[in-house]
């Protein structure tokens, strides 16, 4: 079936399509001073959009049992950090509340923010098939990154208030099979929310999706001082 494809005019009119796209955007990030300048910074947004536009029309052509196998486990590993940056939030909050030497005469002045993000030096991870598709992973996804797209999941609490709840992925798990994601080969898998904000809100395709290798939880305590605990 891949060899067909290989051979198939749709599959290499969008292949030649990708590497135009992504050689645009390599001659503009190629001066490391692109990310200061906001005209450059919006043309690599927008030619991002188009290259996610492209690889989602190559995906769904391209899909294999390897690919949805991995999308199972990058989503249940994502779906893991969401509730595991929840519970540290909450221990976190617990903790300074409980804190005897902690000297705090308004507890709004204290605010507790966990972040889950797409690691800033995130390794991508080469497979058998980065070729199929022709895409330079590897830079695509550093300059996706420096227009900002890091955050995926973040709560905000300061210690004066109730933390809310995690209402985007609860216990009956929304289904956010949509766009992109909405591939016949997904039915079943209950897509948390995590990856329909990377690969819906966000420039990363489901291919990239597939090769980031790291992520990074931070819980930034924020007072009359500021401390990063990674």
């Amino acid at each position: 079936m891949i060899a067909a494809l290989k051979d198939s005019k749709e599959w290499i009119e969008l292949k030649a399509t990708l590497q135009f796209v992504e050689d645009k955007i390599n001659r503009i990030t190629d001066n490391h001073t692109w990310v200061s300048k906001k005209e450059l910074t919006e043309q690599v947004k927008e030619l991002l959009s188009d290259r996610h536009f492209i690889l989602g029309k190559m995906f769904r052509l391209h899909v294999t049992e390897q690919e949805v196998v991995r999308f199972r486990e990058v989503n249940d590993h994502l779906s893991e950090l969401t509730r595991k940056m929840f519970g540290e939030h909450m221990k976190l909050l617990e903790s300074l509340k409980g804190n005897p030497v902690l000297s705090v005469t308004n507890w709004d002045d204290v605010v507790v923010e966990s972040k889950l993000d797409v690691d800033e030096d995130a390794k991508v991870l080469r497979y058998d098939d980065d070729d199929d598709y022709g895409s330079d992973f590897t830079q695509m996804i550093d300059a996706i990154a420096w227009t900002g797209d890091l955050e995926i999941r973040s709560c905000c609490t300061t210690l004066g208030e109730k933390p809310e709840p995690d209402h985007l992925d609860n216990s009956s798990r929304w289904s956010w099979a949509e766009g992109c994601l909405d591939v016949p080969q997904f039915e079943g898998i209950g897509v948390c929310y995590a990856v329909h904000e990377l690969c819906t809100h966000k420039n990363y395709s489901v291919p990239d999706l597939l090769r980031i290798r790291s992520y990074s939880l931070k819980n930034i305590i924020t007072g009359n001082w500021k401390h990063i605990v990674s």
